[in-house]
């Protein structure tokens, strides 16, 4: 789960396309929904700056956890749960 929202983020963070289809409808003499023009359009999705700064953000957290000491690490796990509980 976690690694999805990663890679969602960089997504975000990198700037995407994303094909949207379009169909218009008219209603018919008798009442009914009828497709009458069908449009795909592709539509630029810019980075996100606010996407970016997380994403470094949390590469920097990955790459300082990497030189704890397992001390360390159940110190911060500590912590993080004591900070959660209040």
């Amino acid at each position: 789960m976690e690694q999805k929202l990663i890679e969602q983020l960089l997504k975000r963070a990198s700037g995407y396309e994303q094909v949207e289809e379009i169909t218009e409808y008219v209603i018919d003499e008798d009442g009914n929904k009828r497709a009458v023009k069908e449009k795909r359009q592709v539509k630029n999705i810019p980075p996100d700056v606010s996407a970016i700064k997380l994403y470094l953000e949390q590469k920097e957290r990955e790459s300082a956890l990497t030189t704890l000491t397992d001390e360390e690490l159940e110190s911060e796990k500590m912590r993080l749960i004591a900070m959660l509980k209040k």
